[in-house]
């Protein structure tokens, strides 16, 4: 009995060990391969080409820059690493190359004019890593902007060494490379050197500048102010106190109360103001209730029972305009004939109007946290609010106050449609060439692949008669009285609007919106807007003739001396030039400027605050920099 119970004791065993031989050998051998191939290798992953983005001109506005570390050990590959700087690597390569290990940083060449375009690349997150698994821990994703929405084009893939590895982790020998693929560059529509101007123009404001090109709404410049440095989120360095510093300013940009990663352009929502005006007037026009000659009596205040509405002119001057049409209206930006307009057109024909205009609707450009805004009508004031709707609401409506709010790329789209004789074009900061592959990208909201210009459905005569009025509110007797010296300097008696624009002049829409509750003095704070169509052809062909006689006339000298001694801002022009002369500019921009209120001036004015900006991009465009800007 004893001896079976050992016999069956041995047998168990051998057959344990049998079976487990059978799992190890036959079953699972290929797993168990790989296991033990990888114990003896290690793949080491090269840093990826991330693509760059190419402005207008065809130039990069990003670059990828190598940064050094030293290792402690080139035959372990677990060893410490320490940051060192290029001239150290260098020194350190002469001697032993293996000891350096390079890494590349993001680089941009416009970081606070284009920050809020471009935005920025960081680590990857742990719900990125989740997400996706081609990602590594090591690598560097885009975060917001454009480097966001185009992670999957940018990304190359990576380069790799395997190595035959010893039981500690030391270096045997090199078993396979494998080269990697850089990134696909992306073509966008932006001019770096107006960005430049524009952040420049707005200094110490708050608020946002849109320049489009009015034939196509091909994005130039999109600035929102503040802004941050995105060189600071990118930029490491190999000095400890340096980095430390560093690490503090992105946590100040973090915290500042100001917001400053906080895109206006598309995640701004203000009431419009004036600006809305150009609505009122075509739903006015279209619906026949006004035509060009139709006149409205401005006795300072419109009274209607217990309530009075003012005209802008008459509380903050105490005067009238008397018998005012639609023209001079438009130029004068007239309460009171906005309110009557307002009132024969309805609330519902204004929201229309406003609609197909794509007012409070998101324009699709290819940003992150864009917002649609609100264009009420009674419908959604009961709604939402749970009140009916009184004429007070139409006037206020009518002018583009009340409950209505847009974002300042709305407002381009809109001004740019006014130009493009009724033609909307959705917004686009990249090529159309621009070939997507099987791609998909959640903002683009299938702008790519078709026409992204529609008719919007009204009248080339009644948009005319508002381009009119617009020439008129930037000429002598208007509002935007930054451009009166201008346009008086170029506007020919027979000319039509769009000639007199060939020929540099400018129309615009002045807006001063309030918003918030009233003071103490029954006042409210003010947003300033400013929309223009500059006319650019003219300036920027005398540009061009100016510079080349200039260079003819001096033998190429000041070509030569502008790689050296010319200041910086004046190089820009030059670059600007360059690319203008290459690739061509348009004939028309759009430049919409909107300046907050803050703490020190709660009142900003459309004319005065908002349009100075406007014409600080205009002078750069037709002289350049101002002796005064220039160091």
């Amino acid at each position: 009995m004893k001896n079976k119970l050992i016999f069956g004791l041995i047998v168990f065993v051998f057959a344990t060990l049998l079976l487990r031989l059978i799992d190890i050998q036959l079953l699972n051998g290929s797993i168990y391969e790989n296991l033990a191939n990888n114990n003896k290798t290690y793949k080491v992953n090269l840093p990826e080409e991330r693509g760059v983005f190419l402005d207008r001109y065809g130039q990069s506005m990003v670059y990828n820059k190598p940064v050094y570390f030293k290792l402690d050990s080139s035959d372990t590959l677990y060893s410490d690493k320490t940051r060192i700087t290029h001239d150290e690597a260098l020194q350190v390569m002469s001697q032993n190359s293996d000891l350096i290990r390079t890494e590349l940083e993001r680089m941009y060449l416009y970081p606070k004019s284009m920050a809020h375009v471009l935005g920025y690349v960081g680590s990857v997150s742990l719900d990125e890593l989740s997400s996706d698994s081609t990602l590594h821990i090591s690598d560097e994703v885009g975060k917001f902007g454009l480097e966001r929405e185009f992670q999957s084009f940018l990304r190359g893939s990576k380069s790799s060494q395997v190595f035959e590895i010893n039981a500690l982790g030391e270096k045997q020998r090199l078993i396979a490379e494998e080269a990697g693929v850089p990134g696909r560059n992306v073509p966008t529509t932006l001019d770096p050197y107006l960005s430049e101007v524009a952040l420049r123009a707005m200094g110490d404001n708050k608020g946002s500048v849109v320049i489009l090109d009015s034939s196509n709404s091909e994005v130039l410049s999109l600035v929102s102010t503040p802004t941050f440095d995105s060189s600071v989120l990118s930029e490491s360095s190999a000095d400890e106190e340096t980095e430390r510093l560093r690490v503090r300013t992105i946590q100040d940009f973090l915290s500042n109360p100001q917001k400053l990663f906080f895109n206006r352009v598309v995640s701004g929502a203000y009431p419009p103001g004036s600006i809305f005006k150009i609505i009122t007037s075509l739903a006015g026009l279209e619906g026949k209730q006004i035509d060009k000659s139709t006149s409205v009596l401005d006795e300072g205040t419109l009274v209607v029972g217990d309530y009075s509405y003012a005209n802008w002119y008459f509380t903050q001057y105490g005067l009238k305009e008397g018998e005012i049409s639609l023209l001079r209206a438009i130029a004068r930006s007239n309460d009171i004939y906005f309110y009557k307009v307002a009132e024969w057109v309805g609330p519902e024909k204004l929201k229309e109007m406003a609609n197909l205009f794509s007012l409070g609707k998101k324009s699709g450009i290819q940003l992150q946290a864009e917002i649609e805004g609100i264009i009420p009508d009674p419908e959604w004031k009961q709604r939402v609010i749970g009140e009916r709707w009184f004429l007070g609401n139409t006037y206020h409506m009518g002018i583009g106050q009340g409950d209505i709010l847009v974002t300042p790329i709305q407002i381009a789209q809109l001004v740019q449609a006014i130009a493009n004789n009724g033609n909307l074009c959705k917004a686009t900061l990249i090529k159309d060439t621009f070939d997507l592959g099987n791609v998909g990208l959640s903002s683009v909201g299938g702008i790519f692949g078709k026409s992204r210009c529609e008719e919007v459905g009204v009248m080339e005569e009644n948009v005319n008669l508002v381009l009119e009025g617009m020439l008129g509110a930037c000429s002598s007797g208007g509002t935007g009285f930054p451009f009166f010296e201008n346009n008086s300097s170029v506007l020919m008696e027979g000319l039509s609007v769009r000639d007199q624009l060939d020929n540099g002049a400018v129309a615009c829409k002045t807006g001063t919106s309030e918003f918030g509750s009233q003071d103490a003095n029954g006042y409210r704070k003010t947003h300033g807007w400013f929309a223009s169509i500059l006319g650019t052809k003219a300036l920027v062909k005398n540009a061009l003739d100016e510079r080349r006689k200039s260079r003819e006339d001096l033998g190429n000298e000041i070509k030569n001396s502008s790689e050296s001694a010319t200041p910086a801002s004046s190089k820009n022009r030059e670059l600007w030039l360059d690319g203008v002369e290459k690739y061509g500019f348009p004939d028309e921009i759009i430049v919409i400027v909107l300046v907050e209120s803050d703490e020190l001036n709660p009142y900003k004015e459309g004319s005065k605050d908002a349009g100075p900006v406007a014409k600080e991009i205009f002078d750069w465009i037709k002289n350049g920099e101002p002796a005064s800007t220039i160091n």
